[in-house]
């Protein structure tokens, strides 16, 4: 899935709340799940268990001849906030943006730029996975996170949210306090209206509505990464949010 265009998300305030996954909720066993078992064990603890849910982190280009090769290089370069070894893997004309911000000098302004941090984006992307799209006309690519290459999300990618946790509360208000009715693990919900508030309306996959926290929420057309076969060899050749 390869959206274009020049309208931004505004629900891509919520990049910067998507964060590693927190302990179930402790009211958990007051209220079955909605969208997973109630005795389905929680992901809070990914070091030692792995997450789990449709949308789950998965990694469909190791086995991919180069792009194995680049995704475990990429990974060491933002690790170590290295840009000579990012610019390395990057095309000379990475995409940046949909008004025209592109190349290796932008993005090297734009890793540590206040009003980017790219670099905690690249690496929030790279830690959701890597999707591979093999097209009949072999025009391949792979996308950060794994799903953005799938047509898996039956919504408009502006009303899209990611989960990014196991067993996060559904609850019946927007607050920590009201009564949980549910949990979503690794799935996505519909956003029914944005704001900046930390519980926002939502609608899950199985049509339950109810709140969660903002901070467990990714839109769908928050930071990707993408690359392309340029000459025989994989390099990013995009990095963008947007639609």
């Amino acid at each position: 899935m390869r959206l274009t265009g020049s309208a931004l998300c505004a629900a891509l305030a919520l990049a910067a709340c998507s964060q590693a996954e927190e302990p179930a909720d402790p009211a958990a066993s007051e209220s079955p799940s909605s969208t997973t078992p109630a005795d389905e064990p929680s992901d809070a603890t990914p070091a030692t268990q792995a997450a789990s849910g449709p949308l789950a982190p998965r990694d469909e280009c190791t086995s991919v001849e180069g792009l194995g090769e680049l995704q475990t290089k990429l990974k060491k370069a933002v690790a170590a906030r290295d840009a000579d070894a990012l610019m390395a893997l990057v095309d000379k004309n990475v995409q940046l943006d949909f008004g025209g911000g592109s190349g290796q000098a932008e993005l090297h302004k734009r890793l540590t730029s206040p009003d980017y941090l790219l670099w905690d984006e690249i690496e929030q992307a790279l830690a959701l996975g890597c999707g591979f799209d093999k097209s009949a006309d072999g025009n391949n690519y792979a996308t950060w996170p794994w799903y953005f290459s799938k047509d898996v999300i039956p919504l408009d990618p502006f009303e899209a949210m990611i989960v990014t946790g196991g067993n996060v509360p559904l609850r019946d208000g927007a607050s920590a306090t009201a009564k949980q009715i549910g949990t979503v693990s690794w799935d996505y919900v519909q956003l029914k209206e944005y704001s900046e508030d930390p519980y926002l309306p939502v609608v899950t996959s199985d049509g339950k509505a109810g709140f969660m926290e903002a901070k467990k929420l990714r839109s769908l057309v928050d930071y990707r990464i993408m690359a392309d076969k340029i000459d025989g060899k994989w390099k990013v050749t995009t990095i963008i949010a947007g639609d």
